[in-house]
């Protein structure tokens, strides 16, 4: 009877472990998820995070308030079928182009798009890939847009 007694110490005590690891690695996921938030919803530039075939899973404050939608108009859309493009078919066509034909590669360029207000305004897309590690395949994709419209207009003759 002391072994079967002993068994059940050792396991009350190795699941009291388990727990406890697993409470320190939920508190440490929730920190994380908070720095994620911090950093990529305080971003000024517009921010998205798309899977390397280009379907969104997230994209930050200032899209959502530049572009004037809910986050449920982005998520799940691929790039070039979201709101980001919806007034400008022409660059939805160029960044599905940049995503399918090169493959988790950085890009970046500069357009004229058409604003909600109807303005023209010079962007510059960047997209980058994100990698875990030097030298291992894209996980995700990052695409940033920078309004460089007063930029553009002050470098004019």
């Amino acid at each position: 009877m002391g072994g079967r007694m002993s068994d059940q110490n050792r396991l009350a005590q190795e699941n009291a472990a388990m727990r406890q690891q697993l409470a320190q690695r939920s508190r440490s996921l929730q920190e994380a998820e908070a720095r994620y938030d911090a950093v990529f919803n305080s971003a000024l530039n517009l921010l998205s995070v798309c899977t390397t075939d280009g379907v969104i899973l997230d994209v930050n404050t200032a899209t959502l308030r530049a572009i004037g939608a809910t986050i449920e108009a982005f998520v799940g859309k691929h790039v070039w079928e979201s709101p980001w493009f919806a007034e400008n078919p022409d660059e939805a066509v160029k960044i599905e182009e940049a995503i399918t034909k090169r493959r988790g590669q950085y890009m970046e360029y500069e357009s004229v798009v058409r604003a909600r207000n109807g303005d023209l305004r010079v962007f510059q897309f960047i997209l980058r890939p994100y990698r875990s590690h030097v030298g291992s395949d894209a996980r995700f994709l990052i695409l940033e847009v920078l309004n460089v419209t007063a930029t553009a207009k002050a470098s004019r003759p």
